[in-house]
């Protein structure tokens, strides 16, 4: 079995769920990240006052799946959460050592 996280841009969300769907992958969990990487550093403005923002916004997709189907996954993430600037962020895939119910009896 493999878990497959990639960090993405908050906006290419929906394309990265309508994507691996339609690969056969419906349950993911998502999380909300910050992180640090190659785009520009984003700047904003708070009453009056310039500033840059150290880290930016991004969402972490999690997906466990059978060993098979990892380069079918990662194709999908790929094509959904390309917006082809620098920052588009990674896929992470690893080995997971055992599933466990929290509910023992289920």
């Amino acid at each position: 079995m493999k878990r497959v996280q990639a960090v993405i841009r908050p906006e290419r969300l929906d394309a990265v769920q309508h994507r691996l769907a339609e690969a056969g992958f419906v349950g993911v969990m998502v999380y909300d990240v910050r992180g640090h990487g190659s785009e520009e550093q984003a700047t904003g403005e708070y009453r009056g006052v310039a500033f840059s923002m150290s880290v930016k916004h991004k969402l972490l997709v999690d997906v466990l799946l059978e060993d098979d189907e990892v380069t079918a996954a990662v194709a999908a993430i790929q094509s959904g959460g390309a917006s082809g600037k620098p920052g588009d962020g990674l896929i992470f895939v690893a080995d997971v050592a055992g599933i466990y119910p929290v509910d023992p009896g289920s």
